[in-house]
C-alpha cells in the first residue's frame, strides 16, 4: 500500500493534532516544575511563588490553544507550535530558580516568556483574530514586557513586579469582553484540549505519589497511603469528566456568547482547577513519603485544600455558565475545607484517607441523586451580566 499524500485542503481541525500532543509534552514538565517549587519549602510564600510562575506558563499554553483553534493544520502552524513549545520548555526549566535566585534563571524565564508572547501577538495579528486592539494577546504582551524588564532587579523587587503583572492579567478580562464575545471557536477541539491539560495535572498526582513510594521500602502503611492517593486522583477525575466536561461542551455550543465562556471558564476558571491539582499532587507526594508524619500549616493541608479549590473552581464555572451552583459540590468542598482545617492534628495517611472518603462519597452521592441524563440538585444564584 502506498503512503497517503499529505492533504492540501485547509480545513479547521476538530480534534487535537499530533503536533499539539507533542507540544503538550512541555506542559507535563512545566506542571512538574511548578509542583517542585511548591514542594521544596511549603509555606504561604511558596504558594504565592508557585502561582506567579504557573500563571505565565498557563496563559502561554492557553494562548497557543486559542490561536490554533478553528484554523487548519499546516507546516507553518506546526512550526509556530514547536517554537512556542520551546519557549515554554525554557520557562519551565528556569521556573524553580526564577524568583529567588540570581538573575540568570529570571532572565531565561522572562526572556522566553516575552518571545512566546511576541510570537503569539504577531500570529494573531496576521490572522486578524480580534477586532479590537485591547485583547488577551495584546495584554499578554504588555505584561510580558513588564516581567522581562524587571527580571534583572533584586529578588524581593522582582517578585512584587511579577505579582503586579499577574494582577493585571487577572483583571484584564474587564477590558476586552467585546473582543472575545463573538469570536468563532471550535467547541470539540477546545473542550478536548482543556480536558487534556486537566489529565496532565491529574497525572502529576500519580507521578508524585508513585515516585515517593518507589523510593521507600513499600511497607503496608506506604502502600495503603498510595492506594488512598490513587483514589483521590480517580475521585477528582470522576467529578470533572463525568459531568463538568459535558456541561462545558453544552454551554459552548448553546450559549449566545461562547467567547465569554472561553475567557471566564476556560482561561481563568481552569487556572483554579490546575492550581488545585498541583497542590493535591504535592500533598499526596509528601503523604506517601512519610505516612505517619503529622505535618503543620500549609504542608498538612495541601491535599484536601487543593481538592477543595478544585471543587470551588467547578462551582464558580457552573455559576458562570448556568447561573446556579450544585449543592453536592458545595457540600463536598466544605467537607474538604474541614479536613484541611484539622489536618495539622492528623497523620498524613489519615488526611489522605479523609480526602479520598469525601471525594468518593460525593461521586457516589451524585450518582444516586442524579443518574445518567439527570441534573444535579442546584441553587439558583444571580449571575453577573454577560457583557463584562
Amino acid at each position: 500500500m502506498s503512503e497517503p499524500a499529505e492533504s492540501n485542503t485547509a480545513t479547521p481541525h476538530a480534534r487535537a493534532t499530533w503536533a499539539e500532543l507533542f507540544f503538550d509534552l512541555v506542559l507535563v514538565f512545566a506542571v512538574t516544575q511548578t509542583a517542585h517549587v511548591l514542594g521544596q519549602h511549603t509555606s504561604i510564600a511558596t504558594l504565592g511563588h508557585a502561582l506567579v510562575l504557573l500563571a505565565p506558563l498557563w496563559w502561554g499554553w492557553v494562548g497557543v490553544t486559542i490561536l490554533v483553534n478553528t484554523v487548519e493544520e499546516t507546516n507553518a502552524q506546526r512550526l509556530v507550535l514547536f517554537g512556542c513549545g520551546l519557549f515554554i520548555y525554557l520557562m519551565a526549566v528556569a521556573a524553580p530558580a526564577a524568583l529567588d535566585q540570581p538573575r540568570g534563571a529570571a532572565m531565561v524565564f522572562a526572556g522566553a516568556h516575552l518571545l512566546l508572547r511576541i510570537v503569539l501577538f504577531i500570529a494573531v495579528t496576521r490572522t486578524h483574530g480580534f477586532e479590537t486592539a485591547i485583547n488577551p494577546f495584546s495584554i499578554g504582551l504588555v505584561t510580558a514586557i513588564a516581567i522581562f524588564a524587571s527580571a534583572p532587579l533584586p529578588e524581593h523587587t522582582r517578585i512584587w513586579v511579577w505579582t503586579g503583572a499577574l494582577v493585571v492579567q487577572l483583571g484584564a478580562p474587564l477590558l476586552y469582553g467585546r473582543a472575545v464575545r463573538n469570536r468563532a471557536i471550535g467547541v470539540s477541539h477546545l473542550v478536548e484540549r482543556f480536558g487534556l491539560f486537566i489529565i496532565i495535572a491529574l497525572g502529576e498526582s500519580v507521578v508524585d505519589a508513585g515516585a515517593q513510594a518507589a523510593s521507600t521500602d513499600l511497607d503496608p502503611e506506604v502502600v495503603t497511603t498510595l492506594v488512598l492517593a490513587f483514589l483521590v486522583g480517580a475521585g477528582l477525575w470522576w467529578i470533572y469528566f463525568h459531568r463538568s466536561a459535558r456541561l462545558l461542551e453544552h454551554a459552548l455550543t448553546t450559549m449566545p456568547a461562547p467567547g465569554l465562556i472561553v475567557r471566564d471558564v476556560l482561561s481563568y476558571g481552569h487556572l483554579g482547577l490546575v492550581a488545585g491539582l498541583v497542590a493535591v499532587a504535592v500533598g499526596l507526594g509528601h503523604a506517601v513519603a512519610d505516612p505517619g508524619h503529622i505535618a503543620h500549616g500549609v504542608a498538612a493541608a495541601l491535599a484536601p485544600g487543593g481538592a477543595a479549590l478544585f471543587l470551588m473552581a467547578l462551582v464558580v464555572n457552573r455559576w458562570r455558565m448556568l447561573g446556579n451552583v450544585a449543592t453536592t459540590r458545595i457540600a463536598a468542598a466544605l467537607g474538604l475545607i474541614v479536613v484541611a482545617l484539622v489536618s495539622s492534628m492528623l497523620p498524613a495517611i489519615a488526611v489522605v484517607g479523609l480526602t479520598a472518603a469525601v471525594l468518593v462519597a460525593i461521586d457516589i452521592a451524585e450518582q444516586m441523586v442524579a443518574g445518567p441524563g439527570q441534573p444535579l440538585p442546584v441553587v439558583r444564584v444571580r449571575r453577573q451580566p454577560r457583557s463584562m
